[in-house]
């Protein structure tokens, strides 16, 4: 019988599920910084229904897509905001939990939108 140890995380695992790493980089930079700036991104896709994306691949997209991809950005935002600012104020407080459970709930929706109308009906 294989038998585990169990998983007990440190102050210093960050698993996304519990307490973020503690300290002024994770609170301000990672809680605050990364955030307003994803969300910005997500904002100016949603407002102008155009987001670039250049990575390997350039992506354009336009209307539906790019307003899909601004709401998963968004989402992406709030995650993180309440993973590494609320989680460094107040350990597990209820908001911050359902905030992050909110958030992956928006991201997860509007990827799946953006994969089928970019994945299976090829419209950009």
């Amino acid at each position: 019988m294989d038998q585990r140890l169990p998983h007990n995380p440190t102050a210093y695992d960050d698993d996304w599920e519990d307490q973020p790493r503690q300290g002024p980089f994770y609170k301000w930079f990672l809680g605050i910084a990364v955030p307003l700036t994803v969300a910005g991104f997500g904002i100016h896709a949603i407002i102008t229904q155009q987001a670039d994306y250049s990575g390997r691949v350039t992506l354009i997209l336009h209307g539906v897509s790019a307003i899909a991809f601004g709401i998963a950005a968004i989402s992406l935002a709030i995650f993180l905001h309440c993973h590494y600012f609320w989680g460094n104020i107040y350990d597990q407080i209820w908001f911050a939990v359902l905030g992050k459970i909110l958030a992956a709930c928006g991201f997860i929706g509007a990827l799946g939108v953006l994969i089928v109308r970019v994945g299976v009906l090829g419209k950009m």
